[in-house]
């Protein structure tokens, strides 16, 4: 008995742009492979800020985590780095968590105490634009230093302030990408607002990450020494 003659099947060519896309270390693949670690690292985040006071804990550790992937220098388990910080700065990120959420407590307070108020509020205004400016100043860069070095934690406040001061446009520009990362995210009534707890608060961590590793790395150079 004959076999029926045999068709040949028809096998798609991939183009070069093709095969590079579709390799496993193509930038394609490992802009992917980011954003899905970006995103687990977002749960962490959550997940760390159950009790309130430790929000400062899981930042630091989630600045530990993109900080090194900024500079391409995961050496292992993101998880593991991640809660192995967030054990490391219980210390620090305890404080600066009641700092920090105190004083976004007295500016929400001042907001509230505005809108209730029908004289004159140019005192309220000044005082509460000026408490921002404050936790602005000590608070952009405190977290990721916190991440990176190991110092005294009012030393860290006072380096955190001093890079602010020292490097005021780029501060003032991270601080207009962060704010409009926010208000596109959590004013536009896309579907993303919904969702935005689950990616916006990594979002601005690895901007922040962006934007300060240059700086980090100048004042190493300066004065000689790498990061912890």
């Amino acid at each position: 008995m004959e076999l029926p003659p045999l068709r040949s099947i028809p096998f798609p060519r991939y183009t070069a742009e093709k095969e590079a896309v579709m390799r496993i270390d193509s930038p394609v693949i490992a802009a992917g492979m980011r954003m899905t670690n970006l995103l687990i690292l977002n749960l962490f985040w959550l997940i760390g800020c159950l009790p309130l006071v430790t929000i400062g804990v899981s930042t630091i550790a989630a600045y530990t985590v993109t900080l090194k992937m900024v500079e391409d220098c995961e050496d292992y388990s993101m998880t593991a780095q991640f809660w192995k910080a967030y054990v490391k700065n219980l210390k620090h990120g305890i404080p600066l968590s009641l700092v920090l959420l105190a004083a976004c407590g007295s500016i929400l307070m001042d907001v509230r105490m505005v809108e209730a108020h029908t004289g004159d509020t140019t005192g309220l205004l000044t005082a509460g634009f000026l408490l921002l400016l404050l936790l602005l100043i000590h608070f952009l860069y405190l977290f990721p230093l916190e991440a990176r070095y190991q110092n005294r934690l009012m030393a860290g406040v006072a380096n955190a302030r001093g890079i602010f001061l020292s490097y005021p446009r780029r501060s003032l520009i991270l601080t207009g990408i962060l704010l409009a990362e926010f208000l596109l995210v959590t004013q536009l009534n896309t579907p993303l607002r919904s969702f935005s707890p689950f990616f916006l608060p990594i979002l601005m961590i690895y901007t922040v990450s962006k934007a300060v590793h240059p700086v980090f790395r100048e004042l190493e150079q300066l004065s000689g020494k790498g990061g912890a």
